[in-house]
């Protein structure tokens, strides 16, 4: 695995303690870590250097699936990407007027939504 760590305002320090692995991620300084995950399971990851006031919820996990999950992952996102317009999943041919963008929300903005089909194209 290639990580592609970058940090914009002070050090940073990627760290996973059961892989044993650190590293700090410096401003201005893009910096790849590589690995390779040899146990399944999902393991924390957190910032090891005191970074600031939201030091300590800098926390997330590293999910480490089987070789056979990621493969079947692989596959069903191939699809998704693929530029073959006849076999993706879905697309959208145009764009949705005003009105029809924010009637699902009408209620929420109390508008009516009869108002809204009155809405002019904003060009």
């Amino acid at each position: 695995m290639q990580l592609n760590l970058t940090a914009q305002d002070v050090i940073h320090s990627f760290w996973v303690p059961q892989f044993r692995l650190k590293q700090d991620a410096l401003p201005g300084q893009p910096t790849e870590l590589r690995f390779v995950a040899t146990k399944i399971g999902t393991f924390p990851v957190v910032c090891a250097e005191l970074c600031g006031g939201y030091h300590g919820s800098m926390r997330t996990q590293l999910i480490v699936h089987s070789p056979e999950e990621y493969d079947a992952w692989l596959a069903e996102n191939r699809l998704a990407q693929s530029s073959d317009l006849q076999q993706a999943i879905a697309q959208t041919p145009v764009q949705p007027s005003d009105a029809e963008f924010l009637s699902p929300y009408a209620q929420a903005i109390g508008v009516n939504v009869a108002t809204l089909t009155q809405l002019q194209p904003n060009l």
